[in-house]
């Protein structure tokens, strides 16, 4: 019997140069520390250090929104499926999340109250779920806008809740009868997003045209002056001469808001308005384009309005006068039409690359009575954050932007396009267009920065021996070659003709091999050549090799026979090192050959094609063993891993693999990437493996202890198959109609599939003690019931419910069959006389009740259930409620004694108390500086 093979795991080690992903958000904590979603994680970093301070990464997939609490304590993070992670920055375990399932796509954005009680989420689906964050579960859901919701935003009072989408509508929700009540249609293109500022009293909306507009809200029933005396001049009119309102739907049953149209305000940004940020004071509008410029608005307060109305007043007319028209009548309604009254453009914060995302940090330090100073948070998309300082003359209206720091030295710029390790594997290189990085592998930071004026895109990188020296090749042709202790560049060599693809050191490491797409491979030499005071390593092209095409990878066999290529004419060459010689020519991929690497043995030849395939050669004749498809797009990198016939795949679906060369299984898949892969190197002994992909990230997985069985691997893929069909079936609820405007909260998930079996289990155990202890009196106790402390049946089964996450308990009742929904709500009575877990209890004898109505009322056996639950629940509550104030007014009398005999007083607001403090800190601030 021969020896069975092994295969060892790897797992990711640590992530590096991934600074903020393009597709994130940048939230301010304070004015130096920010949150930025990175890939799938959330780093928050102090701009002033340059240092990760803290790390949240609680899942595989990216992260897609990202949002604080107006008290900075919770941040709510949305994921790409569907997901929603809330975590409290003030617990000691970073770790610990809350996780809301509500989305069947991607989260765009999230809404907190302003209690911060409720959090709001839209998706991609377009549906808004509401989440009650203090008890940990869904409230709802609404269905009505029919594209991807882009923004969301909570009223004052947290009574309404408003929603854009790309659908061109603006949605008001009303939270308490879960339902539309206004829909403005007035956009002719996406909504993007908007801002509810002045008291939710002006809407500005942000759309894909180059104008934002400006929306007047007239909230029915408030005690506000103006509004009303327009109201009444808008009545006196006939309903076809008023203009000014916007267009709307279900405006005659709507009593809640009025519309009124107040103007357009240009954007200076090109393309569409992708995002908006209010500062603290609610003075300042950030809005975020497709450019590298931010638009800065002012909002102006209703006293800086009327003010502004009378200045404008005035001058309309001296001009009036001067041109000595008599006739012209200027009344003070006119100019109050004027939306420069309400917001004005100040100016604008220019970057050198596109802003993806902005904040403002929650602290003003006002200057003097007319200039006040903002911080601004700014994500780009080259990969970096920069801190701008915004100083505003309130007076003047001027704005004067500058960069205070800058997160640029964490990473690349632009695309890492290739990776090489070091010989001693102390750290690895990375090149991008404007750079090359060489990283610790210990610490994953930056050990050196390799830049040269006339070095652009680098597109192969290579450690010479030694590891002093990295040599990079560009899209010119230029070959550099640069000392690491003084990361300069001492030498500069046109090698090619065009861009040079690989670099590829010979086995004998007394040279290196580059190609090109001027159709040659060209062999380099080592040498040391006398200098002024030292000798020092040169380069020199000693042979040349011409072949009929592009060449777009190169490999060198470890015995040093064989030199392989890829070209463009969708084969593969191995020529003989000595006399260049053509051995054979490997027909077979149907697209050109990107990638080609060779086992240690020089017995086997690996091709990577775009044809997405990989095919396993033979060297001894040139014959194909295998051909396999290896990924769902172009397949950009093979690698043979060292003294094994493993070797790595990876493409541009953004997956790494592993083979077996001889038997030609795949072992394993690295999935964290979410974008294409670029390049991948490899240690010495294999241990550690290098991945760059186009979403920025550096990625170093490490290989374990953790053994591979292969039949185990393939059953987990479809069983993951399996579940992911599960919750792709809904389950309809009873009564209620499908794509109601309000539904259930929770999306079905693995997590309450299984929560389910767990009640089901339950009910059934519950049912077999029974039985048992009827048959046998000396039957031993279930080792569940023991486990769980349950002091009998009706508590076993309440205890086990209390175990299934808030978030996803409707979701799991809804799936328990109805044939043990009698056993639960007998037990659920029971309990809730008792007064044991009585809040759950009651939620779910309500929801049970609710979905299972009609079988509820049609079945006999449940008579007797309803009538005991009618009597027996109502009084346990009672008396619980009873005992609660009881001992509510207990205590406050004892609060009172104490209070009158100390003559202190127990508890105080702390709200008043902190702003106390705070503003004695500033003015003691202000007088130190004076």
């Amino acid at each position: 019997m021969g020896i069975t093979k092994q295969y060892l795991r790897y797992v990711p080690s640590g992530t590096c140069n991934i600074v903020g992903s393009t597709s994130g958000a940048v939230a301010a904590v304070n004015d130096v520390i920010c949150a930025v979603a990175a890939c799938e994680n959330v780093n928050f970093y102090n701009v002033r250090t340059c240092e990760r301070t803290l790390e949240l990464s609680e899942s595989e997939k990216c992260v897609t929104a990202l949002k604080f609490s107006s008290n900075r304590q919770f941040i709510a993070i949305g994921y790409a499926d569907g997901v929603v992670r809330l975590h409290d920055r003030k617990s000691e375990d970073h770790d610990a999340h809350v996780t809301f399932a509500g989305h069947k796509t991607g989260v765009n954005c999230l809404a907190f109250s302003r209690d911060d009680l409720t959090l709001a989420s839209g998706g991609k689906d377009s549906t808004i779920v509401l989440w009650d964050i203090v008890n940990e579960c869904g409230m709802f859901r609404l269905n009505g806008h029919k594209g991807s919701v882009t923004h969301l935003q909570f009223t004052i009072d947290g009574r309404y809740l408003i929603s854009s989408s790309k659908d061109t509508l603006v949605k008001f929700w009303s939270l308490d009868s879960q339902s539309c009540f206004y829909t403005l249609t007035d956009s002719r293109s996406e909504v993007y997003t908007f801002a509810l500022v002045r008291q939710d009293r002006l809407l500005i909306l942000g759309t894909a045209e180059v104008e934002i507009r400006v929306i007047e809200l007239i909230w029915l029933g408030t005690e506000q002056v103006d509004d009303r005396d327009n109201d009444a001049e808008d009545s006196k009119k006939p309903k076809k001469e008023n203009s000014d309102d916007a267009a709307g739907e279900d405006d005659q049953a709507n009593r809640i808001i009025r519309c009124r149209k107040r103007g357009q305000l240009l954007r200076q940004s090109k393309g569409r308005a992708l995002q908006m940020a209010t500062s603290p004071d609610e003075k300042i509008l950030a809005c975020v384009g497709a450019s590298d410029l931010v638009d800065l608005y002012r909002i102006y307060t209703d006293d800086e309005s009327v003010r502004r109305i009378g200045k404008k007043l005035r001058k309309a007319r001296k001009r009036a006068a001067e041109s000595g028209d008599v006739d012209s009548v200027v009344s003070e309604a006119e100019i109050a039409k004027d939306v420069t009254i309400l917001v004005s453009r100040i100016g604008d914060y220019r970057s050198d690359v596109k802003v993806k995302w902005v904040d403002f940090s929650p602290f003003v330090r006002r200057i003097d009575e007319q200039n006040s100073e903002y911080r601004i948070f700014a994500l780009q998309t080259s990969n970096t954050v920069h801190c701008v300082l915004v100083t505003i003359n309130f007076k003047s209206n001027e704005s004067e932007c500058a960069t205070m720091a800058t997160l640029d030295q964490l990473g690349h710029r632009t695309d890492v396009r290739c990776l090489a390790m070091a010989e001693s594997d102390f750290g690895f290189v990375s090149g991008s267009a404007e750079a090359a990085i060489v990283w610790n592998r210990f610490s994953l930071k930056v050990a050196n920065v390799l830049q040269e004026e006339k070095m652009k895109d680098i597109t192969a990188v290579l450690f010479a021996p030694g590891d002093k020296h990295v040599l990079t090749a560009t899209k010119d042709g230029n070959v550099f070659l640069f000392e690491l202790s003084t990361n300069e560049s001492f030498e500069m060599k046109k090698g090619h003709d065009a861009a040079i693809w690989r670099l590829v050191s010979t086995p004998d490491k007394r040279g290196f091999i580059s190609c090109g797409a001027d159709k040659k491979i060209i062999y380099w030499r080592y040498e040391l050549v006398s200098d002024s005071e030292r000798k020092r390593l040169s380069i020199r092209e000693r042979r040349v090799l011409e072949l009929p095409d592009e060449v777009l990878c190169v490999a060198a066999s470890a015995d040093s026979r064989f030199v392989g290529s890829g070209l463009l004419d969708n084969t593969a060459r191995l020529h003989f090192v000595d006399t260049f010689k053509l051995f054979v020519t490997l027909y077979g991929h149907s697209l050109p050959v990107t990638a080609i690497s060779m086992s240690y043995d020089s017995k086997l030849v690996v091709t990577g094609s775009a044809d997405k395939s990989v095919k396993v050669w033979g060297l001894d004749f040139g014959d194909c063993h295998k051909s396999l498809h290896a990924h769902d797009d172009i397949v950009t990198c093979v690698l043979f891993v060292p003294k094994e016939h493993l070797f790595w795949s990876a493409g541009k679906d953004g997956l790494l693999k592993q083979w077996d060369g001889d038997k030609f299984e795949r072992i394993q898949v690295l999935s964290l990437h979410s974008a294409e892969i670029r390049a991948i190197a490899q240690t010495t002994n294999g241990n550690f493996v290098v991945s760059a992909s186009h979403d920025k990230s550096i990625r170093l997985w490490e290989l374990t202890e953790e053994i591979i069985v292969l039949q185990e691997e393939e059953e987990m893929e479809r069983e993951k198959e399996y579940e992911k069909r599960l919750t792709d079936l809904e389950d309809v609820v009873p009564g209620e109609e499908r794509d109601a405007e309000v539904e259930l909260a929770p999306q079905k998930s693995i997590m309450s599939i299984r929560s389910a079996e767990q009640i089901i289990e339950a009910v059934e155990i519950a049912r077999n003690e029974v039985v048992a202890r009827i048959e046998d009196s000396k039957h031993s106790v279930h080792p569940l019931i023991t486990a769980l402390q349950s002091p009998s049946l009706d508590h076993f089964i309440i205890d086990v419910i209390q175990r299934v996450p808030s978030s996803h308990l409707e979701k799991s009742l809804l799936m328990v069959p109805f044939s043990f929904v009698p056993d639960i709500l007998r037990a659920l009575g029971e309990c809730a006389s008792k007064h044991y877990k009585a809040e759950l209890a009651c939620r779910v004898l309500v929801f049970l009740i609710k979905i299972h109505h009609n079988h509820v009322i049609q079945s006999e056996d449940m008579i007797s259930v309803i009538d005991s639950l009618r009597q027996s629940v109502p009084r346990g509550i009672v008396e619980l409620r009873d005992i609660c104030g009881f001992n509510l007014a207990a205590l406050r009398l004892f609060q009172k004694e104490i209070e009158d005999r100390n003559e202190v007083k127990m508890f105080a607001d702390v709200s008043e108390i902190e702003q106390k403090t705070k503003g004695k800190t500033r003015k003691a601030v202000l007088k130190t500086f004076a």
